[in-house]
């Protein structure tokens, strides 16, 4: 029998974006939790249809680029791309996005 940690490692395997979209999400889940938000009221704050919040938590829907920027900002989390060759002294952030 496979426990979670090797599912996690088949998915990445086998379909890397989906596997991406996931953590993502769970960390979302996680943030939203840890600050004791409701789907609904990260909606409100967010812009974001309260819909297109359970669809994705859910794994029915990967979130757009915009989505996941407008939830990162109330949820104070930071999006990032690191250039993993170490090439780039500076990580292109988001976290300074406004709406």
């Amino acid at each position: 029998m496979k426990n979670f940690e090797d599912v996690r490692k088949d998915l990445a395997r086998e379909d890397p974006e989906l596997f991406i979209s996931l953590e993502i999400v769970g960390k979302l889940i996680a943030a939203r939790d840890r600050k004791e938000l409701s789907q609904r009221e990260l909606s409100r704050l967010s812009n974001v249809p309260q819909k297109t919040i359970s669809r994705m938590e859910s794994g029915k829907d990967i979130p757009k680029l915009v989505t996941l920027l407008k939830l990162a900002h109330v949820l104070e989390l930071e999006l990032s791309l690191i250039d993993k060759h170490g090439e780039d002294e500076q990580a292109a952030s988001m976290s300074s996005f406004t709406h």
